[in-house]
């Protein structure tokens, strides 16, 4: 699905041992991600109904980036990935 995770990183400065740690971390996004997709892609053909699985890891997902992230970058995250979607 997506290809890139997208994080703002803005307040890292040149200190290396802070970007190793940030690469590590989009590391560790992408691998969960990538998880994450294939275990929901064998959950909607076991249920042969995509819409159910769709609606429950997304209602999880907004509901769970809004507590964490707030509102706006959630909004903005979904507007992100409907964007890779349409474009793909």
């Amino acid at each position: 699905m997506g290809q890139i995770v997208k994080l703002n990183f803005s307040n890292v400065n040149d200190n290396k041992n802070i970007i190793y740690e940030h690469e590590v971390y989009v590391q560790k996004l992408i691998r969960i991600r990538d998880d994450i997709e294939d275990y929901l892609y064998q959950a909607s053909l076991n249920e042969k109904d995509e819409l159910a699985v769709a609606l429950a890891a997304g209602r999880y997902a907004a509901m769970k980036l809004a507590q964490l992230t707030g509102e706006v970058d959630t909004k903005d995250f979904f507007q992100d990935c409907i964007k890779t979607t349409l474009s793909s």
